[in-house]
């Protein structure tokens, strides 16, 4: 998950981990980039909304295991995640249409809000047979 996905999870009040649960057949295991968490705990130190939200997005990640992503020197949080994401078997969950494409791209599946109700699944192939 990363933090635009976070920040729209919070705004819509879904309950974000029963819904990913629903579309992804089997055992879900959740996961936030310690990059992510260090952005959320970065923008929960604002006197805004948006430190708000980073605030509440920070409790919503405290259910998921930490994963540890090497940056590279001045590498944007996207591109990171982009990198793990094509050298690993993950979904990533963002709101950011170009990260998703990005994303699509490498045949990563992506899950999205659709219409600030409804979590979507997209690339994730089903396989049938044992």
């Amino acid at each position: 998950m990363d933090s635009n996905f976070l920040f729209l999870v919070v705004s819509t009040k879904l309950d974000i981990f029963s819904e990913i649960e629903n579309i992804i057949p089997g055992r879900v295991q959740f996961c936030i980039a310690d990059l992510v968490r260090k952005e959320l705990v970065k923008l929960s130190l604002k006197k805004s909304e948006v430190g708000r939200k980073a605030e509440f997005a920070l409790r919503l990640v405290d259910k998921c295991d930490n994963v540890k992503i090497e940056s590279k020197d001045f590498e944007k949080v996207d591109d990171a995640l982009v990198r793990f994401a094509g050298k690993n078997e993950v979904i990533v969950a963002t709101s950011d249409k170009e990260l998703r494409h990005r994303l699509r791209d490498i045949n990563v599946p992506v899950i999205y809000v659709r219409g600030r109700s409804r979590v979507e699944l997209e690339g994730f192939p089903l396989k049938c047979g044992g």
